[in-house]
């Protein structure tokens, strides 16, 4: 199947054959309590997953490390990133930091490189770049963009490129100032297939940046124009481009919620803000807090984790226009869904619940995109982020 100028189906199909287990690195909360519930985990887990079947093994610890709430595999899979974003306990925020590890992907141990700092407080997400030569961070409480170079050995340099986000907040609801640092939260980084652009989110100022990538300096400088100012009030949280770049899909983490659909001029770098839709049933009344957003390899869907309501919204694709339509509001049977992943070849998603403490397996219909149970669920302290490394 083709759409754009992307060939999908291919890929997934080869990334299916060539894989027949992949190792699946969990990242989680180590520290804090209030907000990030209680537990007793250690830092960053790892199962093995059954590339046919689904079926993941008990998680192990894979290395100790503090709040790894966010991961990202280097392109060459050797090297794994994690985000720490540290608190005291009651969840006072203390700096950030970002780690490096090298991966054994015999026993699935991470070998602890190096540590940098994050340049600002609770780094929720990161990305590289796709030649690997730069890592990109979004700080949380303090609403910054950093990007670090990374070295022949997988380690990180201090950073190379800081951007400050600014109020005041777009959209209906406009009330923060550039001085109001506690409404400016950058929440997710995305880089472009093409490696020209970096998409960083601001749940607080209800903004997109669009800033230029130079891996060549591990810089990036803000485009022109520099950012999507939304006029819907519904603070963007996490981007997912369409494999076709002319869409892309951002999760609004503002109750009632939903998903946002992007223009996208992938040529110019230029976002146009389109349709919201809702990801919940019309008839559930309760407080809805969307967080995870992905697309579906083949482009024909996209899915959203509703906290809250607890479930993962599944959403058809016009091949058209870019449109959604809700297909499933599948009820995961615990509590906080921060995070989901799909597995390389779109067969699986597997939900961690951050408060209930669990992760949960489940199969994609390859037809309709729905949901289904695909196993007993798995016991893990606060699991927040996976990430999928083939072997």
């Amino acid at each position: 199947m083709r759409m754009g100028a992307v060939t999908v189906l291919p890929i997934a199909t080869t990334l299916r054959a060539q894989a027949k287990s992949l190792l699946v690195y969990w990242g989680t909360y180590t520290e804090g309590g209030g907000q990030f519930g209680n537990g007793d985990s250690k830092g960053i887990y790892f199962s093995r997953m059954a590339a046919d079947t689904g079926k993941l093994t008990r998680p192990e610890l894979a290395a100790e490390s503090p709040n790894p709430s966010w991961l990202v595999l280097h392109p060459d899979r050797r090297y794994l990133y994690a985000v720490n974003e540290r608190m005291e306990d009651g969840g006072k925020a203390l700096p950030g930091e970002v780690s490096a590890f090298s991966i054994d992907p015999n026993r699935g141990k991470l070998a602890f490189i190096n540590r940098v700092p994050s340049r600002g407080g609770q780094p929720c997400h990161i990305a590289t770049d796709t030649t690997g030569r730069m890592a990109m961070v979004a700080n949380w409480s303090t609403g910054s963009t950093a990007a670090f170079p990374i070295g022949g050995h997988g380690q990180l340099g201090e950073s190379t490129a800081f951007f400050q986000h600014e109020g005041p907040r777009s959209g209906a609801s406009a009330q923060a100032t550039s001085q109001d640092t506690e409404q400016i939260h950058c929440h997710s980084v995305v880089v472009t297939p093409d490696n020209r652009f970096l998409l960083s989110t601001d749940t607080g100022v209800n903004k997109i940046y669009v800033y230029r990538l130079d891996p060549s300096k591990a810089a990036f400088t803000p485009h022109d124009p520099p950012y999507l100012g939304l006029k819907k009030p519904t603070n963007p949280r996490h981007l997912a481009l369409h494999p076709n770049t002319k869409w892309a899909y951002v999760s609004n983490e503002i109750s009632p919620g939903g998903c946002t659909l992007l223009r996208f001029d992938a040529l110019h770098g230029v976002l146009e803000e389109g349709p919201v839709a809702a990801s919940v049933p019309a008839d559930f009344k309760g407080r809805v807090s969307p967080a995870e957003c992905a697309v579906h390899p083949s482009g024909r869907f996209v899915y959203l984790s509703n906290r809250g309501h607890n479930s993962i919204a599944v959403f058809r694709v016009d091949p058209q226009d870019g449109t959604l339509t809700l297909a499933q509001s599948f009820l995961l049977g615990g509590e906080t869904p921060r995070s989901f992943a799909l597995d390389p070849s779109g067969a699986f998603l597997i939900a961690m619940m951050q408060r209930s403490g669990t992760i949960i397996p489940l199969r994609i219909d390859p037809q309709n995109g729905e949901l289904a149970t695909a196993g007993d669920p798995l016991q893990l302290s606060r699991p927040v982020c996976a990430v999928f490394v083939p072997i």
